[in-house]
């Protein structure tokens, strides 16, 4: 998400007008975008909830389960910065289409599965579907818009877009909620004709506007031939110039720590939820809701608020320490439901509001052109928390039961507080060299 002040007494509309683009077009372009993101989202949602709760019912342990996640993110760790590189290479639309087409493949996959093992193989091909799509469709619509004459800044695009793609997730996650009542493992088939018609729709929809110098529009801008050493290059220079910054190598660890304290916690509270209330999957769908309200709300109380650059970096330790708080008396009232789900709310507030202050932090950190492959960087770091904290709370989970993992996930949490703490002088914004020096 691009840095920026956020101008709130402006609607979108007005940024888009003074603008200086053909207005027409813009306005066609950001509905575009808007339609895509909200389908992507609506697509994904139907698993929400019911995810961990569909592999318990086919004879997994809750290490397995973890593990399943854990190789997800494993894969998307491998593949996110080559998969990026591909789609600069071979175009965001075509990237896009493709990651859905494996997504539907790696859906179905797991409708017809019954063993670990199969799993697995699933969910490493829904991990490389995930990251063909993964910045495809912010890359295209950016790129769009700017090629339009978008001269604004983006934050309140990215706002609306973050509430649409909320809302989409909230209603497939209630939609799946229900129809897993009926069978867990229909919510699978839902996921895999909601990919099918997103990657439709991006035929459509994601139309590459902007030409070369040729005046071919869509243009592959590098040669099939070349597209290996133009990945390696990437991969080679996005971990020379994360490591070569102290900032955006700590809020990269603070993100990776996070990752591996709520990952085992996503897969968890489902299964907590149910068991403990019995009244229906369904129940499932409607607590997700609750919990993404709850990160809404947090994220636009923190938007409204003047936080002072130089103050982040406390701000963040701060709130991490209070959702490590949260988490921890999550696990220790488990036995009394209600007052976990209140404390996970509130927990749920805090990590809304703290997901705008560190993204528009790290993006401060870095120039335009290297952008993406630090944003990718970043990313890997997050996925490789994930998989450890994921394979480390399911065998507390077997050995101890779900609430000693939210505590044992509430200490790793606190861990990601002196990261922010470490560099809370650091606020102003510290280019990174580019790949050209």
């Amino acid at each position: 998400m691009s840095a920026g002040q956020r101008n709130v007494e402006e609607p979108p509309a007005a940024a888009l007008e003074r603008t200086e683009g053909n207005g027409a077009a813009l306005r066609d372009i950001t509905r575009r975008y808007y339609a895509m993101w909200w389908a992507y989202a609506f697509a994904g949602g139907f698993l929400y909830g019911v995810y961990p709760l569909f592999l318990r019912a086919r004879g997994l342990d809750q290490f397995e389960i973890n593990s399943v996640l854990a190789c997800y993110f494993v894969v998307m760790f491998l593949t996110d910065v080559p998969t990026g590189a591909f789609a600069d290479a071979m175009g965001r639309r075509r990237s896009f289409i493709l990651g859905c087409a494996t997504r539907v493949t790696a859906f179905m996959v797991y409708f017809f599965a019954h063993h670990f093992l199969i799993f697995v193989i699933a969910e490493c091909i829904d991990g490389i579907g995930t990251t063909l799509c993964n910045g495809a469709i912010d890359a295209w619509g950016v790129d769009a818009l700017d090629a339009a004459g978008f001269a604004g800044v983006k934050d309140r695009l990215f706002s609306r877009i973050s509430q649409l793609t909320n809302f989409g997730f909230m209603g497939a996650a209630i939609i799946g909620a229900y129809v897993a009542d009926i069978n867990l493992a229909l919510p699978w088939l839902l996921g895999a004709a909601g990919y099918s018609m997103a990657g439709m729709g991006a035929i459509y929809l994601m139309r590459e506007d902007h030409r070369d110098e040729a005046g071919r529009a869509g243009a592959v801008r590098i040669k099939l031939g070349g597209l290996f050493a133009h990945v390696a290059a990437r991969v080679v220079t996005g971990l020379r110039q994360g490591f070569r910054s102290r900032t955006v190598l700590m809020l990269s660890s603070a993100s990776a720590l996070m990752f591996a304290a709520w990952a085992p916690y996503w897969l968890e509270w489902p299964q907590l939820f149910n068991d403990r209330y019995g009244v229906g999957i369904w129940i499932v769908g409607w607590f997700y809701c609750l919990f993404t309200v709850a990160r809404m709300i947090g994220a636009e109380v923190v938007a409204r608020m003047t936080i002072e650059a130089a103050d982040r970096g406390a701000w963040l330790a701060a709130m991490v320490a209070g959702a490590s708080l949260l988490l921890f008396v999550g696990g220790a009232m488990a036995y009394r439901p209600t007052l976990a789900l209140a404390s996970l709310f509130v927990m749920n507030l805090s990590a809304g509001a703290m997901q705008p202050l560190s993204q528009s932090w790290f993006n401060e950190q870095i120039e335009a052109e290297d952008r993406a492959t630090l944003l990718s960087f970043s990313s890997t770091f997050s996925t490789l928390g994930g998989s450890l904290g994921l394979l480390a709370g399911g065998r507390v989970a077997d050995a101890f039961g779900i609430p000693a993992a939210w505590e044992m996930g509430a200490l790793i949490l606190l861990a990601a507080a002196p990261c922010y703490w470490a560099i809370r002088h650091a606020s102003a914004p510290v280019a990174v060299a580019s790949a050209a020096s």
